[in-house]
């Protein structure tokens, strides 16, 4: 498993252990060691899967009060992957990261707490996560992918995707 550090504290892309052999494919993308070893020392507390259609919009979603660091792999199809920092006392606060994750990729995305996230399904998909918090709807809040703040409308033309 390889762990990289993106431009973003805290923000890392991470290349699991694959085996594949006649019988198919063995991927081990979480192991709580290597983990802690990289600086993600994070219990997680649910995994989830979400199905989303081609052209389908999640996010950005963030809490406040019960923040969530999440752990993003992609099981099928192709996403517009955004993590907008809004941690105030950080020296990135307000950059953002995207990311084209694609199954065959094989790339996980860990976003650690007072994060912003989100993203557009450029095919049918599947997308596995788990986060480091319960789900509370009372503290459940939203930026649009098209503020003008956050200055997207750029890159999700050239993706192809228009608002």
């Amino acid at each position: 498993m390889n762990i990289e550090n993106l431009e973003l504290d805290g923000l890392k892309l991470i290349k699991p252990h694959l085996f594949e052999d006649h019988r198919g494919l063995y991927r081990k993308y979480y192991e709580i060691e290597q983990f802690r070893a990289c600086g993600i020392d994070v219990d997680f507390t649910e995994n989830s899967d979400i199905y989303s259609e081609k052209g389908a919009l999640r996010g950005l979603h963030y809490q406040h009060e019960f923040s969530q660091a999440k752990l993003i792999h992609v099981i099928s199809g192709i996403l517009f992957d955004v993590a907008l920092d809004l941690r105030t006392d950080s020296s990135p606060f307000g950059k953002y990261h995207v990311e084209l994750m694609k199954a065959e990729d094989n790339k996980v995305l860990f976003i650690p707490e007072g994060f912003a996230h989100g993203f557009i399904s450029l095919t049918d998909s599947i997308v596995r996560y788990k986060s480091s918090n319960y789900y509370f709807p009372e503290d459940q809040y939203g930026i649009s992918f098209f503020s003008k703040e956050i200055q997207l409308k750029k890159i999700l033309n050239f993706m192809g995707v228009e608002k």
